[in-house]
């Protein structure tokens, strides 16, 4: 009995050992486990601030899309405006050109009145 009671003070020893090996990681991991538990609230206090920003900028990007399509919609209406003009102006110039070549026949035409002689009123 003496040998069975040596032998269980033994196996008692090193099951004591191993115990105490196990209680100090597992308090190990429960302070890991805090400091993890810590770092994941964090995380998601990140993300959710990421998400937030991520809101804003999708609206300011609609918003810009928005304002791009009304501007590109005013440069085309001006677009088409000067094209307006620019033909407005070639007749313009057409027009006066012609006016231009009528005043100088009439001038011709007076001139070689004046030089023959004949002046307008006389017959």
């Amino acid at each position: 009995m003496t040998a069975e009671l040596g032998e269980f003070t033994k196996w008692r020893g090193s099951v004591e050992a191993r115990l105490g090996r196990l209680e100090a990681v597992s308090d190990e991991h429960v302070g890991k486990t805090t400091q993890h538990e810590g770092l994941l609230g964090s995380v998601d206090a990140d993300l959710s601030k990421i998400q937030v920003e991520f809101r804003a900028q999708r609206g300011m990007l609609q918003a810009l899309h928005i304002t791009q399509n009304e501007h590109t919609v005013a440069l085309r209406k001006l677009e088409t405006g000067q094209e307006e003009l620019r033909r407005g102006q070639e007749e313009l110039w057409q027009g006066q050109a012609k006016v231009l070549a009528g005043v100088q026949t009439i001038i011709g035409l007076l001139g070689r009145d004046i030089d023959s002689g004949n002046e307008s009123g006389d017959s």
